[in-house]
This record gives C-alpha cells, structure tokens and sequence, in this order.
C-alpha cells in the first residue's frame, strides 16, 4: 500500500503499474509512469515519485520475485504468485483488512475504500506544509477545487 500512497494512485492506476515502468533516481529512489488516469484519458501519464522507504519495499520486492517487466503488484492464489494484474477492487479489500488489523474504529473501517489512499496522502502532504500546486502535481489533479474537498477536513493548527 506504500506505493499507493506515495503515488496517489486511484485503485485502478495502482492496479495498473507495471515494473519495466520504474526508474530509479541519483539518489537511489524510484519514480514510475502512471500511464492513465480517470483525468487523463488521452494517456499521456504522469510520473510519480517513491520515498526512500517505499523503493527499498519496491527494491526488495523486485529481487525477490525477478520481476522485470509486467503487473508490479500482482495476485497470490493457493500461495502461488500470478501472472496477471490484481483487480482494482483487492485495493479496497486489502485496506479494509488493514484498517481492521490497526483496530480502527468501525465507523472508520466502514469508510476505508480504495480512494482513502488517495484522500489520505493529499491531507498528509497538506499537513507537512506543501502547498496545494504541489500537491495538485503530485497527483495529477487539474482542479484545485477537487484537492480543496479532499484536504478541506484537515486539523491544520496555524499556530503551535
């Protein structure tokens, strides 16, 4: 779900990242290609950027399995790893089941979907002082207007 977040993928985009679309940086992180999104229909792509933490994860995931190219995240059925994309919606199960592990409240639980990762990473970039073109960047937004609704609940203190 790291890769989620650092790439405020919708389910769908996540879903669709493909590993010969990584490439690493001076520094050792990985950026990849988001080749379509709900906004860009054309696909002309947007690329997004991993933390350090989030592409030593893709790192060891990638010597692990010898992934080279094809789905980046992909199905286990009966303990065997598939050749095939995972469904958008195993997004939002697999938060669910996260949220649930986390103890989170219910009311909580019951509202994780597969755009929290999105919503979420747009109120802790807010949080940690990036402006709203930064973030608009980020995520491909072309509206300001659709960010202001995803950040407008954030506890912002302006003055601690």
């Amino acid at each position: 779900m790291r890769v989620g977040f650092d790439t405020l993928c919708r389910r769908a985009e996540l879903v669709a990242l493909r590993a010969e679309d990584l490439a690493g940086n001076e520094r050792g992180n990985y950026s990849i290609l988001v080749r379509r999104a709900k906004n860009d229909q054309t696909g002309q792509g947007r690329i997004a950027r991993l933390s350090s933490e989030t592409s030593a994860l893709v790192r060891r995931w990638l010597g692990k399995t010898g992934f080279k190219q094809g789905p980046l995240l992909r199905p286990v059925y009966q303990g065997q790893l598939l050749q095939r994309y995972l469904e958008p919606v195993t997004i939002s199960r697999v938060l669910k089941k996260l949220a649930e592990r986390a103890h989170a409240a219910v009311s909580t639980e019951q509202n994780v979907s597969g755009h929290s990762l999105r919503v979420g990473t747009a109120q802790q970039l807010t949080l940690n002082g990036h402006d709203v073109l930064q973030i608009m960047r980020a995520g491909g937004w072309r509206s300001m207007a659709v960010v202001a609704r995803y950040i407008e609940n954030v506890g912002l203190d302006l003055w601690s």
